[in-house]
């Protein structure tokens, strides 16, 4: 070929030498012209170019490659060969990765590899294969059903990745439209138990039940999927046995839709991520969802964004993770939810209690001061036991009392390094001091890796926990007073019996109730108090144990 097909027609002519170029004087003796696309025109070819190009035009009946040979051949062919040519051909016999991605090109405009694993091939048979899915109709499946096996055949050794953007929904004839009420009318699709189950490589499955393009007009009805699609989907996830990644979403999947779903995927347990955001799931979907947490043993990432999912929901994915059986969860995101200040204190409950939860997203969910103070407590309270942690708290009217008590958690735990306090309504001086305490905590945790790394220390030792906060003076009348043991109670519990409760107080004595408390703390770290830098060790490094041990002596003096 004189123009390599890596480089563009649009990039040949914006580089062509001009008229006035090739008149030079010293441009009229060269030969060699590649800047001209006929200088080689009245040259004669080789024999060999010749034969190659009779085998191109003949090559969709007598298939040759591997036979030609040597490399170079074999090269000439591939870049002469058209990639129009039946699917079913190429895949079998074509195996070179410029080929595909000169197919790749020409069929579609945009083209990522590396979200296929940087191959050309898989990238082409995926896409090939998800369109088949979308133009697929639930109507005429049965009879399309050999010619799909067929195809599943051929791209089942390359497909890793399902994307599957949109889905044709069944048709409904005259009489049954006018008997079907809309609330009742929902489409069935394909049967995906007919499809996963039969991709032994799939580890990553996409689903959106909906049109992208409507040719004959809008219908809410293209946008539905019945319970039976679900109990087909869940079947197909369960015989699937590499299935890392699911996602569904933007769909009207509802509790009783995802109850169908969970029951099959319930006994698959190779799920490590599941992405249902922006559907209906509510309150019992999410009831559904902390149930199906107690059977899974490998998922470790859960989105749920923007399923109006309240407190009465929370609680049942907070009871689902608190059960010993339950999956060890690394991420939860509940972002765009109205779980208000009730799911906010289930939360607390979950991260006192839960020991993997490192990434929790509650953004715009309705929290207010009284939300932002709880969970601002529980993280100052020292008990979160976790290496690190990650907290989206945006979009949520907090106020500036709610900052100051993030400016304290966060400087009191190092255990987190990401916070984001966005659109909180927090004071710039108390954003400005999360922001720098948090790079403070990131940095610490940075360097504690690279010396584990270096001597091979666990991660428990490499993560000093935070403590309890103390009770400031402000405090003190909202504190339980301290139990003396009697002769059968043990000293132990005392430090539980500390804790800071708060009644039906006031706003405005609250809040002279805090600042009082940030001015105590402020003047203890002015005085030299806990003042140790992050880069030597962690601020408040007193551990758990002797904070007991401090007000285990505290008691027996008073009993003295």
């Amino acid at each position: 070929m004189r123009i390599p097909y890596t480089i563009t027609r649009n990039v040949f002519e914006t580089y062509r030498c001009s008229q006035q170029s090739i008149l030079l004087p010293s441009e009229q003796g060269r030969t060699l012209r590649p800047e001209d696309e006929s200088w080689d025109n009245n040259i004669v070819p080789e024999l060999k170019v010749l034969a190659i190009h009779v085998l191109v035009n003949q090559w969709e009946s007598h298939p040759i490659l591997d036979a030609l040979p040597t490399a170079s051949d074999r090269d000439l062919l591939l870049e002469l060969l058209p990639t129009k040519l039946p699917f079913e051909l190429i895949i079998t016999w074509i195996p070179d990765e410029i080929f595909w991605k000169r197919a790749s090109m020409d069929r579609w405009e945009h083209n990522y590899p590396n979200a296929h694993g940087g191959s050309w091939r898989r990238l082409y048979v995926e896409r090939h294969f998800s369109e088949y899915l979308e133009t697929l109709s639930p109507n005429f499946f049965k009879g399309q059903q050999e010619s799909c096996s067929e195809l599943m055949k051929l791209c089942k050794d390359y497909i890793f990745t399902l994307r599957v953007r949109s889905l044709i929904p069944s048709s409904l004839s005259t009489d049954k439209m006018a008997q079907v009420t809309s609330d009742e009318d929902c489409p069935n699709h394909i049967p995906f138990d007919e499809i996963v189950p039969f991709l032994p490589n799939l580890t990553e499955l996409y689903i959106n039940f909906g049109l992208i393009y409507m040719n004959a007009g809008f219908d809410w009805r293209d946008f539905k999927f019945s319970v039976e699609d679900c109990k087909n989907l869940g079947s197909g996830i369960k015989n699937c046995e590499r299935l890392a990644k699911f996602s569904l979403t933007r769909s009207n999947l509802d509790s009783h839709r995802v109850a169908a779903l969970l029951h099959g995927m319930a006994v698959n347990n190779t799920v490590v991520e599941m992405d249902l955001s922006h559907c209906k799931l509510g309150d019992a979907g999410a009831q559904a969802i902390g149930e199906y947490l107690t059977m899974n043993k490998r998922l470790r990432i859960l989105h749920l964004a923007n399923n109006y999912i309240g407190a009465s929901g929370v609680q049942g994915i907070v009871y689902g993770l608190l059960q010993e059986s339950a999956t060890p969860l690394r991420s939860l995101n509940l972002r765009l939810n109205p779980i208000t200040d009730e799911g906010g204190a289930h939360i607390c409950a979950l991260l006192l209690r839960h020991q993997t939860l490192e990434n929790l997203n509650v953004s715009g969910c309705s929290l207010t001061t009284e939300g932002g103070i709880n969970m601002a407590e529980c993280i100052a309270s020292g008990y979160l036991k976790l290496p690190s942690f990650n907290l989206d708290l945006s979009n949520n009217e907090l106020g500036a009392i709610a900052g100051e008590a993030f400016e304290v958690a966060a400087s009191s735990c190092n255990i987190v390094v990401g916070l984001d306090i966005r659109m909180c309504n927090f004071s710039k001086k108390s954003e400005y001091a999360i922001k720098e305490t948090v790079a403070r905590n990131r940095e610490f945790h940075r360097q504690n890796r690279q010396r584990q790394q270096s001597s091979g220390t666990s991660l428990s030792s490499a993560y000093p926990r935070g403590v309890s906060l103390t009770v400031p003076l402000a405090y003190s009348p909202l504190q339980i007073p301290p139990v003396v043991p009697g002769p059968g109670r043990s000293l132990e519990n005392l430090g539980s019996q500390s804790r800071i409760t708060r009644d039906s107080k006031s706003d405005d004595g609250f809040k002279t109730a805090w600042k009082l408390s940030r001015a105590n703390s402020l003047s203890k770290s002015r005085a030299g108090i806990s003042s140790s830098s992050v880069s030597d060790k962690p601020r408040f490094s007193i551990t758990n144990e002797e904070s007991a041990a401090s007000e285990t002596t505290a008691s027996n003096n008073a009993v003295s």
